[in-house]
């Protein structure tokens, strides 16, 4: 069976398709570009880079640190009250 290339998606190299679907796109262009990896034979990269993406959407230490902060700030001001 033959498979439906994209025409804009064939003319880009590697690199470029796997910058396009790390930025996890949705609906035709992620159909298009699945076919595209799968032509190439991209998949384990294609897995590295969803990989490092979501390796990089978690919150720094700095983040954490400053609840942990807000809630001794708020047992020093209310604990009293509930003890």
């Amino acid at each position: 069976m033959a498979v439906l290339r994209s025409k804009k998606y064939s003319k880009l190299d590697d690199s470029e398709i796997l910058k396009l679907y790390g930025q996890e796109p949705v609906g035709e262009s992620l159909h298009f570009l699945q076919i595209e990896i799968d032509q190439r034979n991209l998949e384990t990269q294609a897995t590295g880079v969803i990989d490092d993406n979501r390796k990089k959407a978690r919150h720094s230490i700095l983040y954490y640190l400053f609840y942990v902060g807000m809630f001794v700030f708020f047992l020093f001001r209310f604990g009293g009250d509930f003890i």
